[in-house]
């Protein structure tokens, strides 16, 4: 029996001695593209390898295109056809970087650039290189999938449902102690609770793509699985501000003045039990009740505005609550097909929404395009530059590599990078020789593929096995014909430091991209968002938001909620050692403060939007503009400074224009009429205000947070 470490190698090893044989059999030029196919294409599941080689392929035909297409339109413009090349390539390193099909995108640009470079100095015979690479990338694609399939298959079903069950019950456990469900609340328990759920649920979108390909059940219900995705992250955004907003309740001892709170409760374990079950392949003991949550209308007038704005806030989001966990319930019920099919999802505009570019997106187009440029200049100025169109191709394809994963330090790929060069020279130099014959060969290249994907096969290691067998690839050439240079040796030991040498200038120039330095620049365009959505709120209940201010105001409500999660992406990569004084479970407690505050600010522009009457607006602006220019001040001065806000000094002045504008709320609702202030607008105010109360505690418990680092040392430069 071969052990289960054994079997992906072994099937990686048999998928490249495959394909090089029919390419060598086949007697097709640069054999070595369909090693390249396999080595990439290569993963634990079925399903994960099958979407990485379809990507993989599709990316080719369509970089296959573009590249003809360049090569036919500048074919003796050699300014005019690197500049078009490098926008197409800034073009997918954009594209690359956004929410969907990231790796398609990276082969289209990086394939682009090899195409370009290797036939565009040799246009006669473009049209035959670029049939050949796409030949070769669907022949190997073809040997590792087959492979795959026939060989110890293993699908994505069991971790899938697997991370759905953990899903549903996590839900359910962080319901329970966050609404303190039969026990005392315990916002420790309940914070940690929904970072694990936040982690299922990361892991569940990367395993929903792969089980669609591989488990036959979720490919025919995937119109609803990934409805469940969105409606499982709507979910658990609501049990948070619920919680939250019933802790506020609690530390203000505020009664929430609701009937039936515990039955409902009750439904909504009932309902997550029901989902487990149904998850799991068992009928749901109970269905879906209605729950009326009654409010005590006298017990609310009794309290003041800012307390009734509380109530109605948590009256209204536990209302939602029961209506997404029912939408929830109905959608896995149509999954496990325990009830009628509704409709899965719902239409779609065909075209995309006009939206200003993100900036961190941008910043990895110019970088690769900077890489490319300074390539290209050094391919025309600099005599003899090692590897000579080989550079141009390598700066195009590690470009994009680093500008669309900014955060991972250059010495971390540079490490592993020589070490695979210096292996593959060896085995060049010392082994390749030696052979006769496709056995021995064949034999050589299992024994190596199989070495690498067996001794890097842990998926922190995943980099380094990838580079290994590329450079491997890469550095062997084999070939029908093949010949020896120690110049092949001398080449890649030259150019890739030098290469290296140009990413490292990259990335500090034009922006410093050190971890520490872009968390702080992040951190200041976070607040800088946030005093802008304040800003650009406007005083006048029926004027009219022009195209300008929508498109403004979508940027900062996308910067605001993806900033946060940025953010996280930088935080696994920093250097605590060179950081005295951060702690990296206190950086993740300021993430989750940060979205915390996100969806403060988001209600906040919800409520003030959907508030139209213009009596309340102008009997209470100047005060409510007090608090709005309060939060501002603190908004501009976190941006620059993460923690000198002035904590007690900020609390002090923001209770003292609260309790300005209570006072103020009083005045104008004693004195105005049914006509002036309807039953609808009173609602819609206390929302406002709530939002407005959410925002305020929120910053004060981001600056408590934000203390416990110091963070004096992130300010400083080093190399």
């Amino acid at each position: 029996m071969i052990p289960a470490k054994a079997k992906e190698p072994f099937k990686t090893a048999l998928a490249m001695v495959i394909a090089y044989g029919i390419a060598l059999a086949m007697d097709w030029d640069k054999p070595y593209w369909a090693g390249f196919a396999v080595a990439f294409c290569s993963l634990s599941t079925i399903g994960q390898s099958f979407n990485k080689a379809a990507m993989r392929m599709f990316g080719t035909l369509v970089a296959v295109v573009v590249a003809l297409l360049l090569i036919g339109l500048f074919p003796q413009e050699r300014w005019l056809f690197m500049a078009a090349l490098s926008l197409y390539v800034g073009l997918c390193t954009y594209l690359a970087t956004g929410p969907k099909r990231q790796y398609f995108w990276l082969i289209s640009g990086f394939v682009c650039v090899i195409i370009c470079m290797s036939a565009g100095p040799d246009p006669v015979n473009a049209f035959d290189i670029v049939v050949l690479r796409a030949e070769e990338t669907g022949l190997g694609i073809l040997a590792y999938s087959l492979v795959t399939a026939l060989l110890w298959p293993v699908s994505n079903r069991k971790d899938f449902f697997a991370v759905t069950g953990e899903l549903a019950s996590g839900q359910r456990q962080f319901c329970r102690a966050g609404l303190k469900h039969g026990k005392a609340s315990d916002p420790v328990q309940a914070l940690a609770l929904k970072g694990q759920l936040i982690q299922a649920q990361t892991r569940f979108q990367q395993l929903l793509a792969a089980a669609e390909s591989d488990t036959r059940e979720v490919w025919e219900m995937r119109r609803y699985w990934r409805l469940y995705k969105e409606q499982m992250t709507k979910l658990t955004e609501m049990i948070g501000r619920s919680s939250q907003n019933l802790a506020e309740l609690e530390a203000s001892q505020t009664p929430h003045l609701l009937s039936n709170l515990e039955p409902l409760l009750d439904e909504l374990d009932k309902r997550f039990a029901g989902i487990e079950k149904m998850l799991a392949g068992e009928e749901p003991e109970d269905h879906p009740n209605d729950i009326e949550l009654v409010q005590d209308t006298a017990g609310l007038q009794a309290l003041s505005h800012f307390e009734q704005a509380e109530v109605v806030v948590f009256r209204d989001r536990l209302q939602k609550l029961d209506q997404l966990s029912r939408t929830q319930f109905e959608t896995v019920q149509a999954i496990g097909g325990f009830g009628e099919q509704a409709a899965a999802t719902a239409p779609r505009s065909l075209l995309p929404t006009l939206q200003w570019p993100d900036p961190d997106r941008m910043l990895a187009v110019v970088r690769v395009m900077l890489t490319m440029l300074i390539a290209y200049l050094a391919l025309i100025y600099v005599d003899s530059i090692p590897g000579g169109n080989s550079f141009v191709t390598m700066a195009g394809v590690f470009g994009m590599i680093v500008a669309s994963t900014p955060m991972i330090s250059l010495r971390m790929i540079f490490i592993p990078l020589i070490m695979s060069v210096i292996f593959a020279c060896l085995v060049y130099i010392y082994i390749l020789p030696h052979l006769s014959g496709f056995l021995s060969l064949g034999s050589l290249l299992f024994i190596v593929t199989f070495a690498i994907c067996y001794l890097l096969s842990d998926p922190k290691q995943a980099l380094g096995r990838t580079l290994a067998l590329a450079m491997f690839v890469s550095i062997a050439s084999i070939d029908n014909q093949q010949t020896y240079s120690f110049m092949v040796v001398a080449t890649n030991m030259l150019m890739f430091p030098i290469l290296f040498l140009l990413l490292t200038f990259t990335a500090y120039f034009p922006v410093n991209l050190r971890q520490e330095k872009s968390f702080l620049r992040l951190l200041e365009r976070y607040f800088r968002s946030c005093d802008g959505l304040l800003s650009g709120m406007p005083r006048d209940a029926q004027q009219t938001e022009t195209g300008y201010e929508r498109l403004r105001k979508a940027f900062h409500l996308r910067e605001i909620s993806s900033i946060p999660t940025k953010l996280g992406g930088w935080a696994k990569f920093l250097d605590t050692k060179a950081l005295p004084g951060t702690d990296a479970q206190n950086v993740q407690a300021l993430l989750s403060r940060l979205q915390d505050l996100a969806g403060r600010i988001s209600e906040l522009i919800e409520a003030r939007s959907s508030l139209r009457n213009q009596y309340l607006i102008n009997e209470l602006g100047d005060d409510a503009m007090d608090l709005r220019q309060n939060l501002q001040a603190a908004f501009e001065l976190l941006g620059t400074a993460p923690v000198d806000v002035g904590r007690e000094s900020y609390r002090t002045r923001r209770d003292e224009l609260i309790k300005r504008l209570e006072e103020r709320i009083r005045e104008t609702l004693d004195r105005s009429t049914e006509e002036q202030v309807g039953r609808e607008d009173g609602e819609r105010f206390y929302h406002l205000l709530g939002a407005y109360r959410g925002v305020a505690e929120s910053v004060v418990g981001y600056t408590a947070t934000a203390g416990a680092i110091d963070w004096a040392p992130w300010h400083e430069e080093r190399f």
